[in-house]
């Protein structure tokens, strides 16, 4: 028996003895949790398959956690929820700071001579540099770590910030506005990662519905504060200040709660570096520290981070869903434009003629609208996971995800028709409130599902597919900023909003193809790397 025992050991080849000492010991995704395209999320029992499970005994918890102190899943659930207020703040500072520069344009305009036009400029390059931030700020958060990306780029971000407070003129108002967007965007970029990283499988939809309440309603929170501010004191460098009040209590939060929250689950739990307790130790990690005495075998290299980030975009159903995301979101910010720039147009030259307290009351209609598709889809989510899950076995494909976005355009595409008969034949405003709750109530239901879908389709790429989403939403947005205005006074508002509807409708079309072709479309093209 010893000479067996002993023969077996002296042909383990040293190939075999590296790829064992190399292996997590915990496996993140085990076997016995994988189905084709799918992973299983129910069993009847543990004793069935071996894996860890939620409390309830029957959903099985991806990725398995590790029994590391140091490991994000097994985080307390304040820090988690701390975490994920940090980033879903940042998120809405992003978006307030863009969205309130479209209050004062009419200020402005006339403090600088140019047209409403041509000073709304600064708000569509604020949003196209946001946009192209996420082609940097993704990448980074492999190379150099979630928590100092967040970090640095939000802290220049805030002092670019104070210098469009302190513009002078245009030209460097302009300036300022387009780097701030360039370096704020992190925050909305890169927080799904945080959201994978510290939650279970079973617990995303809901915890992207929280971060999604405050991202997707603060492109109405800033008109609507810069509205009231610019009100009270009929001064354009107010509403800046207030947006530098915002991303002050930014790094405020960042520097209290913030945390990193990559684990490396490919090495074993002995080799995990530690973290550490206390303030510096944490700040250590908040600033990059840790993560440049670890960089090496623990982040991944340049090269490879830019890379995984390009070969995202090439999975078929990513660039489809995306791009009929693009086609939804653009005309958010577009009723975003119009509205600033019809209601606060006089009445004599065919506007509203509101006042700017007036106009900031009026945002309350989308933000309502978007706290209700909050509601509506924190249960509603969940419950038609859990049904295919049921359906099917115990197992979860990505594409069951993809149902609430059909739901959502009802109210999308009837929300659209209703705003541009509404703006073209000067309904009353209970029209315009209506029109737009219904748009923004569909568009916070779609946002979470076009991120726990895409998500769950590359589990292993949470910055990249965030980063992406955020790309074809602001670019969507940019490109609508130049032209919604003169469309709807060229055509009328009617027809405008009216092909804005129908270009939705498109949209679900293309989510229907994904919907069908999807599981074939993600196999063929294969996972993505860690």
């Amino acid at each position: 028996m010893a000479i067996t025992e002993k023969t077996d050991v002296e042909h383990v080849s040293s190939r075999d003895v590296e790829a064992l000492t190399k292996r997590p010991t915990v496996e993140p995704v085990p076997q016995s949790a994988k189905a084709e395209a799918g992973v299983i999320l129910r069993v009847d029992t543990a004793a069935d398959t071996g894996l860890r499970l939620a409390k309830d005994g029957h959903t099985v918890l991806l990725p398995q956690p590790t029994d590391d102190k140091d490991d994000p899943l097994n985080w307390p659930s304040w820090k988690k929820h701390a975490v994920l207020f940090v980033v879903a703040w940042g998120a809405f500072c992003a978006d307030f700071t863009s969205a309130a520069g479209s209050a004062p344009i009419l200020l402005q305009a006339q403090e600088w001579h140019e047209s409403i036009s041509r000073v709304n400029e600064t708000n569509s390059i604020n949003v196209l540099m946001m946009a192209l931030g996420g082609l940097i700020w993704v990448p980074m958060t492999s190379i150099i770590g979630r928590a100092p990306t967040l970090f640095w780029s939000n802290l220049i971000g805030f002092l670019f910030t104070i210098g469009t407070a302190l513009a002078p003129n245009f030209t460097t108002f302009y300036a300022m506005r387009a780097l701030k967007g360039f370096f704020i965007t992190s925050s909305q970029t890169i927080s799904i990662a945080f959201i994978r990283d510290m939650f279970f499988h079973h617990e995303r939809a809901r915890k992207i519905g929280i971060w999604a309440l405050l991202y997707i309603a603060s492109p109405y929170w800033g008109p609507l504060v810069g509205n009231f501010v610019l009100g009270a004191t009929h001064k354009w460098q107010d509403v800046f200040w207030t947006c530098v009040g915002v991303c002050a209590l930014d790094m405020i939060v960042i520097v209290m709660f913030l945390d990193e929250t990559w684990y490396n689950r490919e090495i074993q739990s002995s080799d995990q570096p530690r973290r550490g307790t206390g303030f510096w130790s944490r700040m250590s990690r908040i600033v990059g520290f840790w993560e440049f005495r670890n960089q090496k075998g623990y982040y991944k290299p340049v090269y490879h981070s830019f890379k995984k980030y390009i070969i995202t975009l090439t999975k078929p159903v990513v660039f489809l869903v995306l791009a009929a995301y693009l086609l939804f979101f653009a005309w958010a910010i577009g009723i975003n434009i119009t509205t600033a720039i019809l209601f606060g147009t006089p009445r004599e030259f065919g506007g509203y003629g509101y006042s700017f307290t007036s106009l900031g009351y009026l945002y309350f209609s989308p933000i309502v609208g978007v706290i209700f598709g909050e509601v509506f889809g924190h249960y509603i989510n969940d419950w038609i996971a859990q049904r295919y899950v049921r359906k099917h076995n115990g197992v979860f494909e990505p594409e069951a995800r993809l149902y609430m976005i059909y739901l959502a355009a009802i109210p999308m595409i009837g929300g659209l028709v209703l705003l541009g008969q509404a703006l073209d034949r000067h309904l009353s405003v209970a029209a315009v409130i209506m029109g737009w709750g219904l748009h923004s109530f569909g568009i916070m239901l779609t946002s979470v599902a076009v991120s726990a879908f895409v998500l769950d389709s590359y589990p292993t790429a949470p910055a990249e597919v965030s980063g992406w989403s955020n790309f074809a939403r602001a670019i969507g947005g940019f490109s609508v900023g130049y032209f919604q205005q003169p469309w709807g006074a060229k055509v009328g508002f009617d027809g405008s909003f009216g092909t804005q509807a129908g270009v939705v409708a498109f949209g679900v079309i293309i989510v229907g193809i994904v919907h069908k072709y999807g599981h074939s479309l993600r196999l063929r093209a294969g996972p993505i790397e860690q």
